[in-house]
């Protein structure tokens, strides 16, 4: 039996009309400094309402309008992976130049993340490159175990905002 490409009497074009394309995704928020300026004393706002936005970047809506998000838990695992090395802060016998290196390494961790969603998930994108966008923005104002510890607590509040935010499906 032989196949060939015909593919009926419509000339080849589908005869599904197309669909406007009702994606959004909010833009990546980039994380400028932890701190009033001259000081190390936390933006007054940080860890609400700069929190929340970030929170709302990984969240968007697909070309279908369906909500979109970044998996709870990939997110969940980052988090984890954050909190591992506060831990390991605390340990006596753990000093802070020691860890600085590996803790910038997450970096890495997380653009393997965004690449491997983006393949599995192609609508999901967006959302997964404003996740990349504020742990690296993050952790590249990490200088000092102050700075650790403050990224930490925003990302804690990040993270509690997301999961009241997040779409059923990234659960």
């Amino acid at each position: 039996m032989a196949y060939n490409n015909y593919s009926g009497g419509n000339g080849g074009y589908s005869s599904r009309s197309q669909q406007p394309d009702l994606s959004e995704v909010k833009k990546p928020v980039e994380i400028e400094s932890f701190y009033k300026a001259e000081t190390d004393i936390p933006k007054e706002d940080l860890f609400d309402a700069q929190a929340q936005k970030i929170a709302e970047s990984f969240v968007g809506k697909n070309k279908k309008g369906f909500e979109i998000g970044v998996s709870s838990t990939q997110l969940r695992r980052i988090f984890d992976e954050v909190k591992r090395y506060e831990r390991v802060l605390l340990g006596a016998e753990s000093k802070w130049e020691e860890q600085l290196p590996y803790i910038k390494m997450i970096k890495s961790k997380v653009a393997y993340t965004v690449a491997r969603a983006s393949k599995t998930k192609p609508e999901e994108k967006g959302v997964y490159k404003n996740l990349e966008v504020f742990l690296s923005s993050g952790i590249n104002l990490i200088k000092t175990e102050k700075d650790y510890h403050t990224f930490v607590s925003l990302f804690e509040s990040v993270y509690g905002f997301y999961y009241e935010k997040a779409p059923k499906s990234a659960n």
